[in-house]
Formats: structure tokens, C-alpha cells, sequence
């Protein structure tokens, strides 16, 4: 029987979570919001420096051009507040994998048998990845579009697919389970931050396109072809990752009900999030595809990815029916 003691403790660990992640979100957006004048200051820098340049013997009013303002990087209160925006994630994330390992060990089985389990496990291996990523790269100005996203996650778990702990279905107790579903957090994971990116990207590009007459942070943020590569990457790797879920899968289908194939909803979907990365792949390296255009496939495919998830699972009937919501 699953330990009560153990689910109610996984419960609190997550609301904890769900406030920590709220707090490290608003931090986050408070971070951009300080970037704003440093990206006014380096619109006022460039503009001056170009007057500069237009002046003879490149100094204006007896000032020369090294003289001028300029900023490399945040200031120190908005230095300080992506520090404390980032430490407080990785304390929602500390917090939400304690949850799910509580979980697991409330019914001594791998916590990913429902609906639930998926979404708070998958949330976790995400928030994880991006504090990995933002710890070595500095991605705090990227933390908005990625915690937000996964503390709605996590309140769509909480509040639309709460699942009473429970034992596994027979066809689920297998060490395929294990095999095939941790890739595919990893993978949805690496997706999903590499959505976040591919957004960051169109935004970007559009106004180095356009530049507006008013900055704002984005200008701080780095180029559009420097986002749009580090896009490229992450979905790559989400790309190979998910090759091994499908594959993985195929063979624990094989397993468990003697075929590699039975054209069930959720093996269908699976294979279409594969088919369309697989178009990004191929748009990306051809030449004449415009790297904007490409974008536009990657996010078509992680649009799959959620109707995949809640879609598929909610309102098709087949042998991948574990929702745990039926």
C-alpha cells in the first residue's frame, strides 16, 4: 500500500516548490526589467560614438570616444538579482526533485505511472537542465521564459492531473519504463529549452531588423545568429534524444505485446514529433532556408510535443492509455 505519510510530504515538497519557482519567476522578470538602461546606455553610446565618428579627429566637445559611457554587461543590482533569481530555482528545483523521489518511494516504483507523476518529473528535469546550463553560460536573462513555463506545468499537475498514488499497471512493470521514459524527460527537457531560445531568437532577430526607438532589454540579450545556433544545438541533442525514446519504445512494445508497431495514438504522435524535428534537421543544413524559417519547424514541433502530452493522452483511447485521468 503507498505510504501516506510519504504522498503528503511529496505534496507539500511541491507546493514549496511551486512558491519558490513564483518568487525566482518575478525575480527573473525584475532582472530583464534592469537591463532595460543598460540597454538604453548603449543605445546613447553607440548613437555617440557615431557622432564621433562623423567629427574630425573622432572627439566631440573635447571628449574622446574611449571617454564615452558604456556598459559590458548588467549592473551590479541586476547582477545581484539574477543571482538570487537563479539561487532561488535551484532551490525550487532541490525542492521538486525531493517530491518526486518522495513520491516514488511512497509506492516503491518509479514515479512516472500517471499523468501527474510525468508532468512533475519532466518539470524537474527541465528546471534542472536549465539551472545546469544558466550556472555555466549565465543564462539568467533566459530564466523568465523557462521557470515560467514549468511552474505552469506544475500547477496543471497539481490542479488538472493530480493522481492518487497508486501501483503500476501490469504492462508498465518493466525496466523499459525506466529506460524509455527517462530519455524522453530528457529529451522534452532539452525541447523545451530550446523552444524558450528559438522564441528569444525571433524576437531578437526581428529588431535587429527593425530597431526600435526605444530599447529595451532584448537589445542586452545576445545576437540573433548566436541564439539561433545555441537553438540549433539544444534541439539537436533533443532530436538524437528522442530517436532513442522511439527506438526504446519500439522495443518495449515489442516486449510487451509481442509487436514493434500497432499504429496506437500515442506511438503515432511520438513518431510525428520525431518526423517533424527530423524537417528542422534537414531545413536547417539546406542551403537557401532561411534559419528564421527553420525556426518556425522546430517550434511547430514542440507544439507536438505538448499536444502529445495532453491531447493524445486525455482524449485518444489506445494501449498507452495511463493517464491515470480515465
Amino acid at each position: 500500500m503507498p505510504s501516506a505519510e510519504l504522498v503528503g510530504y511529496s505534496n507539500l515538497a511541491l507546493y514549496s516548490a511551486m512558491a519558490i519557482f513564483t518568487v525566482s519567476m518575478l525575480l527573473f522578470a525584475a532582472y530583464l526589467a534592469a537591463l532595460g538602461p543598460v540597454a538604453a546606455e548603449r543605445g546613447t553610446t553607440r548613437r555617440s560614438r557615431q557622432l564621433v565618428g562623423a567629427g574630425a579627429a573622432g572627439t566631440a566637445a573635447g571628449v574622446d570616444v574611449a571617454d564615452a559611457p558604456s556598459s559590458d554587461g548588467p549592473s551590479p543590482r541586476a547582477r545581484r538579482t539574477g543571482n538570487i533569481a537563479l539561487s532561488l530555482a535551484w532551490l525550487g528545483t532541490l525542492l521538486l526533485i525531493a517530491s518526486v523521489v518522495m513520491r516514488g518511494l511512497a509506492v516503491l516504483r518509479p514515479p512516472w505511472g500517471n499523468m501527474f507523476e510525468f508532468a512533475t518529473a519532466g518539470a524537474a528535469t527541465a528546471s534542472l537542465a536549465y539551472c545546469l546550463l544558466a550556472r555555466r553560460r549565465h543564462w539568467e536573462w533566459l530564466g523568465l521564459f523557462v521557470i515560467g513555463p514549468i511552474l505552469l506545468t506544475l500547477g496543471l499537475a497539481m490542479f488538472a492531473f493530480y493522481t492518487e498514488a497508486a501501483e503500476l499497471m501490469p504492462a508498465l512493470k518493466s525496466v523499459w519504463l525506466v529506460i524509455h521514459v527517462v530519455v524522453a524527460f530528457l529529451a522534452v527537457a532539452v525541447f523545451t529549452i530550446g523552444f524558450s531560445v528559438g522564441i528569444v531568437y525571433l524576437v531578437k532577430r526581428r529588431r535587429e531588423e527593425h530597431p526600435p526607438t526605444r530599447t529595451n532589454f532584448v537589445e542586452t540579450l545576445p545576437s540573433a545568429a548566436s541564439l539561433e545556433r545555441t537553438a540549433y544545438g539544444l534541439n539537436m541533442v533533443g532530436f538524437i534524444l528522442w530517436t532513442f525514446t522511439l527506438v526504446a519504445g519500439a522495443i518495449w512494445a515489442q516486449k510487451a505485446w509481442s509487436s514493434y508497431w500497432t499504429w496506437d495514438p500515442k506511438e503515432v504522435w511520438t513518431f510525428v514529433i520525431w518526423v517533424v524535428y527530423a524537417a528542422y534537421m534537414h531545413a536547417r543544413a539546406t542551403a537557401g532556408w532561411e534559419p528564421r524559417k527553420a525556426m518556425w519547424i522546430a517550434l511547430a514541433g514542440y507544439v507536438c510535443v505538448l499536444l502529445n502530452f495532453t491531447v493524445v493522452n486525455l482524449f485518444f483511447s489506445g494501449m498507452h492509455s495511463y493517464s491515470g485521468l480515465k
